[in-house]
């Protein structure tokens, strides 16, 4: 899960933004993470370029949000949870989020290849790439269950 340790102290309004949705979207990632830094500093130029060609701030805002979301895809956690709860509610007893959320932690702590075969070189999980290979992480979640008896 994301954390903010050694006094995280920079005052950037979309590196502050996007870092509190991944925090709350339980992101595992450094918070100096390249893309972070990348998508913040191109966020904040969008915002006054925008607003120095007339834009007013909603306007601004707007594509200076989109800028910051470029390549965040979907939190490994929330993908594992939600595969939890829609195929493993019989099988780990996760019928309701908080036993999801439990369960999914535990799932990533200990399947070390769950994700592997995924592109690596965003933050998260590409949408597209996860339709296509959610039966993969499927099957490695049921190995899983199988091979620990659940």
């Amino acid at each position: 899960m994301l954390q903010f340790t050694g006094g995280y102290y920079d005052l950037d309004y979309y590196r502050l933004y996007l870092l509190r949705y991944l925090s709350q979207n339980n992101f595992d990632i450094a918070t100096d993470h390249p893309q972070i830094v990348a998508n913040s500093d191109r966020a904040l130029d969008t915002y006054q370029e925008a607003r120095r060609n007339g834009a007013s701030v909603p306007e601004a805002e707007e594509l200076a949000l989109s800028v910051l979301f470029t390549n965040i895809g979907e939190s490994e956690f929330d993908i594992v949870a939600d595969i939890l709860l829609e195929y493993f509610g019989d099988t780990l007893n996760v019928d309701y989020e908080p036993a999801a959320h439990y369960w999914a932690r535990w799932v990533i702590d200990n399947v070390p290849n769950l994700f592997d075969g995924f592109d690596r070189t965003q933050v998260g999980i590409d949408r597209e790439e996860l339709d296509e290979k959610r039966d993969i992480l499927i099957g490695r979640i049921t190995q899983f269950c199988v091979d620990n008896g659940l």
